[in-house]
């Protein structure tokens, strides 16, 4: 895959994923503020709310680069099998985060997974269809 559409793809999953975070939270489907983080590792706390969602962006950013990092690598795997696999780590690993416990996890947390396995099937999906069509690989 070119560089430029590396930066393009992700940028645009960082951008909906950071959206629906935002949407998530207004009409309260999930429990926790997706801003708390800044303030747990005392990143800009006292900074304008839309700094911290920008700063968030980023951080979402890199994670979206890093999940397509991996995808690349397993781009032999099945779409449908990686991202799940991907997305279900993902979730794991945010929900610990959060709670830092697993014993919290119940059905407040379907919105966020369903989120995260969209957005990790889409990036998926989107590295089969450049790596096949676009770019004419030999491995059809």
């Amino acid at each position: 895959m070119k560089g430029t559409h590396y930066l393009w793809i992700s940028s645009a999953h960082a951008v909906v994923f950071t959206t629906i975070l935002g949407f998530l939270h207004v009409f309260k489907f999930i429990k926790w503020h997706p801003l708390n983080w800044t303030e747990t590792f005392q990143i800009f706390p006292h900074s304008h709310v839309s700094i911290k969602w920008i700063l968030t962006f980023f951080i979402v950013f890199l994670i979206i680069n890093i999940a397509m990092g991996i995808l690349l690598l397993v781009k032999k795997m099945p779409a449908i099998s990686s991202s799940i696999l991907l997305g279900f780590a993902i979730w794991i690993l945010l929900e610990w985060a959060i709670y830092k416990e697993f014993s919290s996890i119940g059905w407040h947390s379907i919105p966020i997974l369903t989120v995260i396995l969209l957005i990790s099937r889409a990036l998926a999906e989107t590295i089969v269809y450049y790596d096949r069509a676009v770019y004419d690989d030999d491995r059809k």
